[in-house]
């Protein structure tokens, strides 16, 4: 593979002439260099260090769960990327005592909270007993009673909020000089605990020991000075572990540098202070794409032969939306070439559009983007900081196939339920609602299974289709979670094993914060109004959803909710309502001791036979899907590897009312 067994040189790869496209390609180039330089032209200036506020650094702990950093919120949280991003564990990071005192203040992002640690990434390894998380000033640890990988195993993240604590953490062998000067950048710690790392934008790069992080550990000490093999950057953002763990991979504004952590016997050159790094030019590779345009960039991850990098054009430090671009190695040549943007469009303004990667939009504000660890797929994850969501960059088909990029697909884990004021609002009905309460909202809901339940339907026709059987109206994206995990939706066959695509009443919208808060609804600087979100049920990856037009039409299903609670809506509930019969007398004491005695010889009498139908009823149900009350101590079913309950519904007259 690429950087395992390559020399490290510096890259010359020769861009490609206007001259070798053919006539629609150089035409499509030039109207994109065009909109390239308006935009630059007419889009506000911006400042190159880590703005905004919302998920700022990600860590997947296996393919369904995801440790988040939010400095919108100031916390940890942890998200079900397999239920729509329900959040299924936090921790606030601050003291309590300095909460906000009044939570609407900060609707906009203009108050700042200058005791908040504001998180800006976060990582730990598979056997940690603590998490490291990284603010543009110092570093944390948070020690934890077991490792998430345990957490995750078990599906239980409780003691994350009740047996946590948060210290700061700069070793002795660290120089105070960059301690407090606003440059820390991102955290990076091997999944085996071999190494850790925290890069400075201007200091490069600091180790620590994962396993044992005290302040005079040896293993902690200033590992790469700038300047070292090459990395003469001033703007060292990003930094991530290769899936081997031979190479760290460091991306500035200008460069990616490979580092190489393992050599021919094993052994790590950075612990004795020896650099060897390969450099890999960005600009130079990918400025063609905008007509000469300069570029920046924020992250890279590494997967097989090609090297995927967040960025987007940049003139006189002005930035639009952001984009992910490709390039391949050629071992032949020991050399990287072909930039292609695969995903966003990094000319447009910050938006939040989901679908084929280059009809998908992201905010402006993202710089750090990991790897969904999985053996099926290849699935970058983009912490997109203004969107206030994770994005899923699916580019298995861009990997697997090699030139071939249209597959790629962009989904969101849409997690913040008003989750500033979930935390912060001093009143009801917020007082009594928790991140993870927040997610499901139940009740009573309508729907129909089969191929005849596909529609062509954009918001409007959904919401007409949910008037007319008279549920009323959409489901929320809370009520869509709290029925797939009932496994209350419709599907094409029926059964968990299709597909199935709904409209629900989400906003795709939001807005850029300075500080910590949350947006205004439909304020002036946010985006997004005229998208919803679509909800997509797959077998593979569980629950997804994706910001769409709400004015196009899609092949999707009616799924529709009410009011009431979680009762299935049955023919006695919808026939008319029988006059109720008039109440029997109080029996009297005498007769009330009778029949107490009567009752209990009864239950001596049946006793034995029920405990012997509940024993076979649990031989039943060994192998078989069991429901959602079933005893998790005797569960080992569909529930626990995909985040929702076997499919099951009710059919009435025609229609499946749940």
């Amino acid at each position: 593979t690429i950087v395992e067994n390559a020399s490290l040189f510096h890259s010359t790869q020769r861009k490609p002439r206007l001259s070798q496209f053919d006539r629609p390609e150089r035409e499509a180039i030039m109207k994109r260099w065009a909109l390239s330089t308006l935009s630059l032209l007419i889009t506000p200036a911006v400042t190159n260090a880590v703005t905004g506020k919302g998920p700022t650094g990600v860590h997947p702990i296996n393919d369904r769960y995801l440790a988040v950093v939010d400095s919108s919120i100031d916390s940890i949280l942890i998200v079900d990327g397999n239920a729509a991003g329900a959040v299924v564990g936090h921790l606030v990071l601050h003291d309590r005592n300095n909460d906000p005192s009044d939570a609407d203040a900060h609707i906009g992002g203009h108050e700042p909270l200058s005791s908040w640690i504001n998180p800006i990434s976060i990582s730990t390894c598979d056997e940690c007993k603590h998490l490291f998380i990284t603010s543009p000033d110092t570093m944390y640890r948070v020690a934890l009673e077991r490792p998430l990988a345990i957490m995750a195993q078990n599906h239980d993240f409780s003691a994350l909020n009740t047996k946590s604590t948060v210290r700061e953490f700069w070793p002795n062998n660290w120089s105070q000089k960059y301690k407090g000067d606003g440059l820390l950048r991102m955290v990076s710690v091997a999944p085996d605990g071999s190494s850790a790392y925290v890069s400075h934008s201007k200091g490069g790069v600091f180790s620590f020991d994962p396993l044992e992080p005290v302040e005079t550990s040896e293993k902690a000490k200033h590992a790469i000075h700038v300047g070292d093999a090459g990395i003469d950057e001033q703007e060292i953002n990003g930094i991530h572990h290769t899936h081997s763990l031979k190479n760290l991979v460091l991306t500035s504004s200008k460069y990616v540098h490979i580092v190489k952590l393992k050599d021919d016997t094993g052994i790590n050159p950075l612990d004795d202070g020896s650099v060897t790094a390969y450099r890999l030019p960005l600009d130079y590779h990918c400025d063609y794409l905008y007509g000469g345009n300069k570029m920046t960039f924020m992250d890279t991850v590494i997967i097989n032969d090609y090297a995927f990098v967040l960025g987007h054009p940049i003139e006189r430090g002005i930035h639009n939306g952001v984009a992910l671009y490709r390039l391949t190695w050629d071992e032949d040549q020991e050399q990287w070439h072909d930039c292609v943007q695969v995903a966003g469009s990094g000319v447009e303004a910050a938006d939040w559009v989901d679908g084929t990667g280059k009809e998908a939009r992201f905010s402006m504000t993202p710089h750090d983007i990991a790897l969904l660890p999985s053996m099926t797929s290849h699935t970058i994850v983009v912490a997109d900081v203004d969107n206030r969501a994770l994005r899923y960059v699916d580019v298995t088909g861009a990997v697997e196939t090699g030139d071939q990029t249209q597959g790629v697909s962009v989904t969101s884990v849409a997690y913040n339920e008003d989750l500033f004021m979930v935390l912060y609002k001093k009143e009801e009905p917020w007082t009594t609602l928790s991140p993870e309460t927040v997610m499901k909202t139940d009740g009573k809901s309508y729907y129909h299974s089969g191929e005849k339940g596909i529609m062509n339907l954009n918001y409007e026709d959904a919401q007409e289709e949910c008037s007319r059987v008279g549920i009323g109206r959409i489901c929320t994206l809370p009520e869509i979670r709290a029925r797939f995990a009932r496994g209350q939706y419709p599907t094409v066959s029926g059964d968990d094993n299709s597909w199935s695509t709904v409209w629900t009443n989400e906003q795709c919208s939001s807005c850029h914060l300075e500080q910590p808060g949350s947006c205004a609804v439909d304020g002036p600087d946010s985006w997004g109004q005229g998208y919803k979100m679509v909800a997509n049920f797959s077998p593979k990856h569980g629950l997804r959803m994706q910001c769409s037009d709400a004015s196009v039409q899609k092949k999707a299903m009616s799924m529709c909710c009410g009011l009431g609670g979680p009762a299935v809506m049955n023919a006695e509930s919808s026939s008319p309502a029988k006059t109720a019969p008039a109440p029997a007398p109080a029996p009297s004491p005498a007769t009330q001791s009778a029949e107490a005695a009567k009752t209990a010889g009864i239950s001596l009498g049946v006793l034995l036979p029920v405990v012997l139908m509940a024993v076979a009823f649990g031989l039943f149900m060994r192998k078989r899907a069991k429901p959602a009350w079933w005893p998790k101590m005797f569960r080992k079913d569909m529930r626990e590897e995909t985040g929702h309950a076997p499919h099951r519904e009710v059919d009435l007259r025609g229609r499946d009312y749940i």
